[in-house]
């Protein structure tokens, strides 16, 4: 028989590097599977390739940051916090700054500062590295794993998977964590894409117009088939030539069904309320009474915005402000507050930031990552079926339930 290893882990990415290192760091024997070249392929790109290493705040607050099965993670974040990670890495030689909204990135701006570590740490911790590998069946006989790649066979005391899920296929994450997992009778939850940017039904012409258009400090709110308001929240969003993203779109699309309806309303004024929006288009009237609407809403809206926001309310460019009736001013206030985003379907989970859905958490053990159905089976990472809103907490997941999984490994 070839040589036993300790610990065999299924795939390279942040998941999977992290319980390498730490199981490593304890004495183990690893060896780690990965389909790239080179470890880490989906680091690379987080953070638009700056690395958002995760968000420095507390529990608390990463814990109210998970959209789903947010309880899972209490264990995993009381052994390792975002303060642990940062002090990972600034141990490690990576400095760390934090930006806006708690974000971590390397002071580097550089994803391959910890690219780089991860590929030294592999070397030095002596972790075999299996690369361009795909594990194409796993066996467990006895108290040893079978596991079969394109490279050949190989034996472990103890198997991770850590394979990711299915967003950025470009990167390895294709799925095969699940075909893995069910292999050994855990069960899935449906597969959708969250932290992904949406089409909208306008026409091509409109959103061209629109296209490259930022919005800062605004309120987005979701409304389902049933009325309810299922997403609320400030801050900024983008224009597209398919339709709208950027963070409060990403965010709200955590929440979103890819098969059901929704009615998206932007409020382009949120500081004002009607009654103070009413005042002030009377004292703009006054002021321009001889001036379009148009140019006149350039006071209130940026100018790609105009002609779609008439449109919107029928109501003509190159009226003059004296014309306008009291019900069109009541039509411009309510658009203003409830401009319809005009939503028509979530884009593809190939280009989501994260993967919802995935192995069931009520068949893991919180305390260990171990599977309940099989004995030292760990199951980490993006696998799983726990996902969480932009900002470094789907990161900080990753890495502690690597280090939970690390730590529990006898």
């Amino acid at each position: 028989m070839n040589k036993v290893y300790d610990v065999a882990i299924v795939g390279a990415g942040a998941a999977g590097l992290f319980t390498a290192v730490h199981c490593a760091k304890r004495g183990k024997s690893v060896i780690l599977y990965d389909k790239n070249k080179y470890p880490g392929r989906k680091l690379r790109i987080t953070g638009k390739g700056r690395c958002n290493i995760c968000n420095y705040s507390d529990n608390d607050n990463i814990l109210k940051n998970i959209v789903h099965n947010e309880k899972f993670m209490y264990s995993s974040l009381n052994n390792y916090s975002a303060n642990d990670l940062i002090k990972f890495f600034n141990d490690n030689g990576v400095k760390t700054k934090v930006e806006r909204g708690n974000r971590v990135f390397p002071q580097s701006d550089d994803a391959m500062e910890i690219i780089e570590l991860f590929k030294k740490l592999i070397k030095d911790l002596n972790i075999e590295f299996k690369n361009e590998s795909t594990v194409k069946d796993l066996e467990k006989k006895e108290d040893l794993f079978k596991i079969i790649s394109n490279s050949g066979v190989d034996y472990a005391k103890n198997l991770v998977i850590a394979c990711g899920g299915m967003s950025y296929k470009v990167t390895g994450s294709n799925g095969d964590g699940y075909k893995l997992a069910q292999k050994f009778g855990h069960s899935i939850k449906p597969i959708k894409a969250s932290l992904v940017a949406m089409n909208t039904s306008l026409s091509k012409e409109d959103r061209l117009e629109l296209m490259g258009l930022s919005l800062r400090n605004v309120e987005v709110k979701v409304i389902n088939k049933k009325k309810k308001i299922i997403f609320n929240e400030f801050g900024e969003m983008l224009f597209t030539h398919f339709g709208i993203s950027g963070p409060i779109i990403l965010s709200a699309s955590s929440y979103m069904k890819d098969d059901e309806d929704y009615t998206i309303y932007l409020d382009l004024k949120p500081a004002l309320n009607e009654e103070q929006l009413d005042n002030k288009l009377l004292i703009l009237f006054e002021e321009e009474h001889l001036k379009s609407i148009g140019k006149i809403l350039e006071n209130l809206l940026p100018k790609k915005l105009i002609n779609i926001f008439l449109k919107n309310i029928d109501l003509d460019y190159y009226k003059k402000a004296c014309d306008i009736t009291k019900l069109e001013r009541t039509a411009i206030i309510n658009n203003l507050k409830h401009f319809n985003l005009k939503y028509d379907s979530l884009r593809d989970i190939d280009e989501a930031i994260i993967t919802a859905g995935g192995v069931n958490v009520k068949e893991i053990d919180p305390k260990t990552m171990e599977s309940k159905l099989v004995n030292k089976l760990y199951i980490v990472g993006e696998v799983l079926d726990i996902d969480a809103l932009t900002g470094g907490y789907n990161l900080q997941i990753a890495f502690s339930t690597a280090y939970q999984a690390a730590m529990s490994i006898e």
